[in-house]
């Protein structure tokens, strides 16, 4: 939080990052920086939720994408198995061709 107590008195300030600089910018002294300082930390928890949401939603993706490369890899395995059975074969890992009869 920017709030800074100087001479008995209350300022709040922000912080913005400008290129490699961090800067500080006055918002606003006494109850106008508390009320301030209030809506800032109102907005840091929504951030932090819609932060805590996306990971969520990012941890059920990889989920799904780890279940769907096991799924991925049965398939092949499986196709492979009956292009062979069906005569067919792979030339150093290219496409299948029907093998000469």
């Amino acid at each position: 939080m920017g709030l800074e107590h100087r001479d008995g008195r209350v300022y709040f300030y922000q912080s913005r990052r400008i290129g490699k600089q961090v800067r500080k910018e006055y918002v606003g002294a006494g109850c106008a920086a508390e009320f301030a300082a209030l809506l800032d930390a109102e907005r840091r928890a929504e951030v932090e939720a819609e932060a805590a949401l996306r990971k969520e939603v990012r941890d059920q993706l990889a989920s799904l994408d780890a279940e769907l490369t096991s799924l991925n890899e049965l398939f092949e395995t499986t196709t492979a198995a009956t292009l062979v059975a069906a005569g067919y074969h792979r030339h150093k890992s290219g496409p299948w061709r029907k093998r000469r009869v």
